[in-house]
């Protein structure tokens, strides 16, 4: 089960619980974070802010492991504090519970998380606080041999605690069905259809139609992932505007050695911006982690990505951006861990408050028990 913890995404296992009862099935977990670094644009704009940012938190997770269905289960707070804009100061909690079916002929899992979350957005240059709320429902069921049918239901709310910059709210369901076909014992082929419907607090309606085809499993000899690429078109009411274009999403893994891993991934889609402007945004990543052993890695990673702002406040604005990160790992064991990260970003847009870098040095430490 991943966690989003302080903005760091934790992978946690089931090994050396705090409390163990009903026979181990049942386990609790003791979570603690901390992480302090330098940011040269706080606000992710133009006017390049710095300061020192504190961040810590404190988690309590379950996990039982009995039954036909598993269940995931966790409860945090996150505080942050800026040396030198206290006004962004944050406390914040977030919650989720995740069940999970695993055996049967028909697979799948259900999720609930309510989570506060205090964050730059590029999009708007400033920082945001918001609630935001999701469930959602993935499920898959062999038909026939060679055949199986996958699909999920999902339903978001963003909230923004303050809307005075003329941000909305946006409430999202989502519904996506993708039939697959086993064409060897490494590889599928599939093609899916996903409807997307949004809401805003301006009671404009959004509406997505995507239709794609893909392959899961062994894209080439050494690599492995899922592909997929297809069509959209996209209508709101508000404005009436109708747009078409290309969509893709892929995630990829070359395990170049047992110590080399390279990652890439990329996305193109349609989004809705906090000031309510429909985006077209491709994005493409390639990270690689080479261990030197058990306790020692390193890693990289560059990007880039264009963001094309098709109507709205922002009608008429292009984005393009790289990245590059790098940084260090050390695990001490199961219970202590921790990482150096340097990252760079640089935008460029035909909207002068949006045309800014972005440069950080994190130190983050972990516990669990």
């Amino acid at each position: 089960m991943a966690v989003a913890i302080g903005g760091v995404s934790l992978q946690l296992s089931s090994a050396h619980a705090l409390i163990k009862f009903n026979e181990g099935r049942d386990q609790l977990f003791v979570i603690g974070t901390m992480a302090i670094g330098y940011d040269s644009n706080i606000f992710a704009n133009s006017s390049a802010e710095s300061d020192v940012v504190t961040n810590t938190t404190l988690a309590l997770e379950y996990a039982r492991r009995a039954g036909l269905i598993s269940v995931n289960g966790n409860i945090g707070w996150n505080l942050g504090s800026f040396a030198s804009n206290g006004s962004e100061d944050f406390s914040n909690p977030t919650m989720g519970l995740e069940l999970v079916k695993n055996t049967g002929r028909t697979t799948g899992s259900f999720t609930l998380g309510a989570s506060r979350q205090s964050q730059a957005d590029a999009n708007v240059g400033l920082r945001t606080d918001s609630w935001n709320y999701d469930a959602g429902l993935n499920w898959k069921y062999p038909v026939i041999e060679r055949y199986s049918l996958a699909g999920s239901f999902g339903y978001s709310l963003l909230d923004y605690i303050d809307n005075s910059a003329n941000l909305v709210d946006l409430t999202s369901y989502t519904a996506s069905t993708d039939l697959f076909y086993t064409y060897t014992s490494q590889r599928d082929l599939f093609a899916g259809y996903r409807i997307r419907f949004g809401e805003t607090s301006t009671q404009n309606t959004i509406t997505d139609h995507a239709f794609t085809v893909g392959v899961s499993g062994k894209i080439l000899s050494k690599l492995n992932g899922t592909v997929r690429a297809g069509y959209q078109i996209r209508q709101e009411s508000a404005s009436g505007d109708t747009f078409g274009s290309y969509t893709a999403s892929a995630s990829t893994t070359w395990s170049v050695n047992k110590r080399l891993s390279l990652t890439g991934t990329l996305s193109k889609d349609f989004s809705t911006t906090a000031t309510e402007s429909t985006m077209d945004t491709t994005r493409f990543n390639l990270d690689a982690q080479y261990a030197f052993n058990h306790r020692w890695s390193v890693f990289t990673g560059v990007g880039a990505g264009y963001s094309e702002f098709l109507n709205g406040v922002d009608g008429g604005r292009e984005d393009y951006y790289i990245t590059w990160s790098a940084g260090v790992n050390y695990t001490l064991n199961d219970h202590f861990k921790a990482s150096l990260t340097y990252s760079y970003f640089q935008n460029w847009s035909n909207r002068s408050l949006s045309t800014f870098d972005r440069n950080s040095l994190t130190l983050f430490l972990s516990s669990r028990w």
